[in-house]
């Protein structure tokens, strides 16, 4: 199996190193979607993100985007599974239900400190992030809407992760 990475994806070295370790055979190359496929058979591929932040942004403030590599991988009959790197506590799509948003935190503090007439030296968006319920909602939808999947895994596992995935497809 010769896995291929998007030649646009960053911040990647430690799957690269996980693959090298393994004796992963891979090589860089343009993906219409995804961040990882298999070169005898990309029905299926992944696109990793680093953190549910990168989720959240993404899907709240760069929907658009993507919504349409979601769309063009449905229009292919591709299988898009997106793996989140995220601590142990979410391991499926309802875990993200509860997840607080560390963005929230300083948010609220600024806000709080703005109607004391303080920190306005510091500009904050008029709306606070995004938490775990609204972020369930709209990943709940796109995977009911695209069908997508969404999986989840600790930062030092992604590139076990994704060979794992890669694996149970069959060569076409």
């Amino acid at each position: 199996m010769t896995i291929i990475s998007d030649s646009r994806e960053q911040k990647w070295s430690h799957v690269r190193d996980y693959f090298d370790v393994m004796r992963v055979k891979w090589i860089r190359s343009k993906l219409p979607c995804g961040d990882y496929g298999r070169m005898d058979n990309l029905s299926t591929v992944i696109d990793r993100k680093a953190s549910l932040n990168e989720v959240e942004s993404n899907l709240i403030h760069d929907h658009e985007r993507f919504r349409r590599e979601c769309q063009l991988a449905q229009d292919n009959g591709i299988h898009l599974i997106v793996l989140v790197e995220c601590g142990s506590a979410i391991r499926e799509l309802r875990d993200v239900w509860g997840w607080h948003n560390p963005r929230r935190v300083w948010w609220d503090k600024v806000d709080r400190a703005h109607s004391r007439g303080r920190m306005l030296e510091v500009n904050i968006p008029s709306k606070p992030p995004t938490e775990g319920p609204t972020l369930y909602k709209v990943m709940r939808t796109m995977a009911e809407r695209y069908g997508i999947e969404w999986r989840f895994c600790v930062h030092q596992d992604a590139g076990k992760v994704i060979c794992r995935i890669l694996e149970d497809l069959q060569p076409k």
